[in-house]
């Protein structure tokens, strides 16, 4: 035996470094052939002359059809003719100079050559289709499946019943590479593996590596003697034959006297992928030697891909459900705020729910102004290292460890507090500001299959797999559960929700500045108004005066004449009045967005998310040619995303959805008049049910409604961040509607720049 150092040493030195992927044999079930790309033989297994009915000569060079007969031949064309594959579908293979049932057939392109893999005839047609009829009803039980634990374990049976195997395990990996079983299916003459853990050594990188892509991989007999390919360098680029994708492929000695110390003699394992992350695999292990052709390997292979879709439904309804949660208590935590007027007093009505959403036993508000404490927390002088270590890495990063001590030796003492720590920044430059979330430690109980730092031993100068297998538990000390990602998307919403509350309660300069951006606000919405609906009328009133004067002055009322003169002078004094508002309104410029987006691929990707609403709606939606404008495009797609889905929601039972989304130039604004061609003026316009122009403005306020929550779903709070987030791009938002008829919500956004050439 090895101590823990040493162990790793060699683990690192042999497991992780072996080439398993050229490893210049092929197991004998089958036979191997690879192409040039003109079709002639690179290489074969030295078995293929045997299996063919060839004679001795060289065959090395041959093309294609002076080794298989036509039938075979028109086969391989027609599957490499197949477009956009690298693999594709199998074929029946004979010879020309087999006899008997034909092989069955797989090809894949690799390394500039063309792999075609020989394996023992299939079952007959009506064997084949009994079978697939299995598969289905197998697909349709792990549909049904509504937990994850239901999920793996139908899916652990399904494989079984499929294959006979002795045992087939569902093994899931964790962060760290190290995996355990989670749901298991065996005959009771195997020990069971099921809650064991297995060290990430057990399947070391380059073997997680080709799991990822080459999703099967079987061994029929562990005791094989593997059979050479020849010449084992490819003429392509002089390199060893890559056999990552050849199923046939010869495994690791290592892994094969493993197989044998837990008395396993036959083995497949199928991977499942979250997209392209390997999350898991499907083991099967069976004490006698068992081969599992090529359609059974497919209908596992489809088995593990369902279980990876069931997963991931599982784990979004998860999620979701965390979501709703969340949006609930941050309702409720705004509310109190605003309601309280005090964001210590609102955090600390709601302090239970927040922890609980966040699995936390103490939540910290640290600023130079002092700290907020709810629940067990670390003293002060711990916390204000931990601000500094979050401030460390600049900008907004989040800094979390599920083991503090490692990072923190003051907390080596507070593992019972916090062992956890999830710090989230909520301000740029120091003096920081941080919201720090805390948890205690958990110990746990892990159960290896096996020492784990005895995973592999050196005897003989060559490296062994451990030899025993018994349940070994580990005390983890120390350590916290760790940060899930839809928890740390909770804290980020919650500190989006506070931070505004919080800058406003602690630094008067910024609520001063927050009200003057509000007069600012309002005096230009006045002279936009004064521009456009008082003007019209004020020159009305000065063309009566004018005229009225002229009739006065025949008649010659003095008494009168005074009274129409004072009249002319009060219009001259109030258009004059109404331009001093206008200028004044152009001062305090907004600031530049920050890049250059196609508005057009942006509504494009926001269509394509809402598509399931617009087909409930049947709404027919028309957009125009839309420009290339300066802006953050996750925040603008969200205004886009936040006014198409209210034209769907709002629309008019009556008569068909109808929704116009344009651009023109933002001319018509006098606070643009210098910058006209400058800034284009995006609409969304609808023909729903509209809403009484007097509450145009009230629209874009916080939580304001113009219906009853029983009549619409909705917070809000919507057209609030839109004129938030149009506001920090420097744009503005407004809406012209008529109640029954329907409502046009714009903004407006700067378009390129002559120094945008290029970049447009």
């Amino acid at each position: 035996m090895i101590d823990r150092s040493v162990a790793r040493q060699v683990d690192l030195a042999g497991c992780d470094d072996e080439p398993i992927h050229i490893p210049g044999a092929i197991q004998p079930h089958g036979a191997l052939l690879a192409f040039t790309a003109d079709m002639k033989l690179a290489t074969a297994s030295v078995n293929l002359p045997r299996l063919a009915g060839l004679g001795a000569e060289t065959l090395i060079g041959r093309p294609a059809d002076a080794l298989l007969d036509s039938g075979s031949h028109a086969g391989l064309t027609a599957a490499l003719g197949e477009p956009g594959f690298s693999n594709g579908t199998p074929f029946k293979a004979r010879f020309r100079n087999g006899s008997g049932a034909p092989f069955t057939a797989s090809w894949h392109r690799h390394d500039q050559l063309v792999f075609v893999e020989l394996e023992p005839p299939q079952p007959d047609v009506g064997e084949t289709q009994a079978f697939f009829r299995r598969t289905n009803g197998a697909i349709r039980r792990l549909q049904a499946a509504r937990s994850m634990e239901d999920a793996c374990a139908a899916a652990a049976q399904e494989v079984r019943e499929l294959t006979s195997f002795d045992r087939v395990m569902i093994y899931r990996f964790s962060a760290d590479f190290s995996g355990q079983v989670i749901a298991e299916n065996r005959c009771n003459e195997v020990e069971p593996y099921l809650g064991l853990n297995f060290p990430a050594s057990d399947i070391p990188a380059q073997a997680r590596r080709l799991y990822a892509i080459n999703s099967v991989r079987i061994i029929p007999d562990i005791n094989y003697r593997p059979v050479p390919i020849d010449p084992a360098v490819s003429p392509a680029n002089g390199k060893a034959i890559d056999l990552s994708f050849a199923v046939l492929r010869s495994v690791s000695p290592i892994h094969l006297e493993y197989m044998r110390n837990i008395g396993m003699h036959g083995t497949m394992s199928i991977s499942i992928l979250r997209g392209d992350r390997l999350w898991g695999l499907i083991a099967c292990h069976n004490r006698e030697p068992r081969y599992v052709d090529l359609d059974t390997r497919q209908s596992c292979e489809l088995v593990a891909q369902v279980l990876a879709w069931q997963i991931g439904i599982i784990e979004e309804q998860m999620i979701s459900r965390q979501t709703l949660k969340g949006q609930a208590i941050q309702r409720s935590l705004i509310n109190d705020i605003e309601k309280l007027h005090d964001h210590r007093a609102g955090l600390a009505r709601n302090s239970e729910a927040l922890l609980e959403l966040m699995g936390a036993s103490g939540l910290c508000l640290h600023s130079r102004e002092g700290m907020i404490t709810i629940g067990r927390t670390p003293p002060a002088s711990v916390i204000d290292q931990l601000a500094h270590l979050a401030g460390q890495s600049g900008g907004t990063e989040l800094f979390q460890t599920d083991r503090l001590g490692e990072s923190l030796t003051e907390a080596e003492a507070l593992t019972d507090v916090a062992s956890g720590v999830l710090a989230v920044p909520l301000s740029r430059t120091p003096p920081r500001r941080v919201m720090l979330w805390f948890r205690p430690e958990v110990a746990q109980t892990v159960y290896w299959a096996g020492n784990p730092d005895k995973s592999v031993s050196a005897e003989g100068g060559r490296l062994r797999p451990r030899n025993s297998f018994a349940a070994w538990t580990e005390q983890t000390r120390g350590r916290a559960l760790p940060w899930q990602p839809h928890e740390i998307a909770a804290a980020v919403e919650i500190r989006d929700l506070i931070i505004d509350v919080i800058l406003r309660n602690t630094e008067k300069l910024e609520r001063i500045n927050s009200q003057l951006a509000r007069s600012n606000e309002e005096l230009e919405s006045f002279a936009h108004v004064a521009s456009h609906d008082i003007k019209e009328p004020l020159r009305h009133i000065e063309a009566f005066a004018g005229m009225l004067a002229e009739n006065v002055a025949c008649m010659g009322d003095k008494r009168l004449g005074t009274m129409v003169t004072g009249i002319e002078k009060s219009s001259r004094r109030l258009r004059n009045l109404i331009n001093d508002l206008a200028d004044f309104s152009q001062l305090g410029r907004r600031a530049k967005p920050l890049a250059l987006t196609s508005l057009q691929d942006v509504t494009s990707e926001v269509l394509a998310d809402l598509q399931p609403r617009i087909a409930e709606a049947a709404a027919d939606i028309r957009v125009d040619a839309l420009p290339l404008a300066r802006c953050d495009r996750s925040q603008i797609r969200q205004v886009l995303q936040n006014l198409i889905s209210n034209a769907l929601k709002y629309r008019a039972a009556g008569r068909a959805c109808r929704i116009h989304i344009y651009a023109e130039d933002a001319e018509d604004d006098p606070r643009l008049e210098s910058r006209k061609g400058t800034t284009a003026k995006i609409s969304v316009a609808d023909n729903g049910i509209g809403f009484d122009k007097r509450y145009s403005e009230q629209v874009f306020e916080p939580f304001q409604r113009l219906h009853g929550p029983d009549d619409y779903e909705g917070s809000g709070i919507g057209l609030a961040i839109c004129r938030k987030i149009v506001q920090r791009h420097g744009g503005r938002v407004g809406v012209e509607t008529e109640l029954g008829k329907g409502s046009t919500f714009w903004f407006t956004l700067p378009l390129p720049t002559p120094a945008d050439g290029d970049a447009a």
